[in-house]
């Protein structure tokens, strides 16, 4: 019997410049916060994959002085942090060591487990998380928002 192909392009091994150019993020959650958050802080942090920590085990007493502290140890570049307050859940994504933070209010999200409920078949794969995510930002910006849409776009592409 013959061997099959060997895949060279797609498979290949990024060198340790390569792996150091790619962005690891920190998905945590900040303060007291409910089930329903807390299951949204594990569904990003399983959208994140496969450059994120995905079973971080958070502590009431950690603080972000301590997140900051181990990013550079850890080689992380950015931190998304949910919270949750009277008036609802808000999420902060930072830049480290020193990069801007983006503070943002969530309205609406939806949990892995309701779209997985709502289906007739449900289908997960773990082969799907093997690959990072891929943000479209297509005249995201646009020419007259103003600066606060640009400093997102920058920081969101890089």
């Amino acid at each position: 019997m013959g061997h099959g192909r060997k895949k060279k392009r797609t498979h290949a091994v990024p060198t340790q410049e390569e792996f150091d150019d790619i962005p690891k993020t920190l998905v945590v959650r900040s303060g007291t916060v409910g089930r329903s958050v807390a299951a949204l802080v594990s569904d990003m942090r399983q959208v994140m994959q496969p450059h994120t920590a995905v079973k971080l085990r958070e502590r009431a007493s950690n603080k972000i002085k301590d997140y900051v502290a181990v990013s550079n140890h850890l080689g992380l570049s950015h931190m998304l942090l949910f919270s949750q307050t009277e008036t609802g859940t808000n999420l902060r994504i930072s830049r480290f060591p020193r990069g801007p933070t983006l503070y943002m209010r969530v309205e609406k999200y939806a949990l892995t487990k309701d779209c997985l409920r709502l289906q007739k078949t449900p289908h997960t794969s773990a082969a799907e998380f093997l690959t990072p995510p891929l943000i479209i930002l297509n005249n995201f910006a646009g020419e007259n928002k103003g600066r606060e849409f640009k400093l997102m776009t920058t920081m969101l592409q890089n």
